[in-house]
């Protein structure tokens, strides 16, 4: 699964970074955008709002030089595969 989150990832920096006439803060508009409404599709809106909170306090905490910190813990809480079923 990372490795596909690391392909994506680097497939939407590539994407990003090419022929657009964009300044930097309407790219990331628009990149918030598209993962606010593919989200909300699929989780709902409060939910990919939680993941935006959890994501921007990832943020902070990588910013203060906090190793322990990073992108992929925050899949623990969204990893279907390890939950129980009810």
């Amino acid at each position: 699964m990372i490795e596909n989150m690391d392909e994506f990832y680097r497939e939407l920096t590539d994407r990003t970074t090419k022929k657009f006439s964009l300044t930097p803060a309407s790219k990331t508009i628009i990149l918030f955008r598209v993962a606010i409404e593919t989200g909300a599709k699929e989780l709902g809106l409060p939910r990919v709002v939680y993941l935006l909170s959890r994501l921007m306090t990832a943020t902070i905490g990588i910013m203060s030089g906090d190793e322990e910190v990073n992108y992929s813990s925050i899949l623990e809480d969204w990893d279907i595969d390890n939950k129980s079923q009810h």
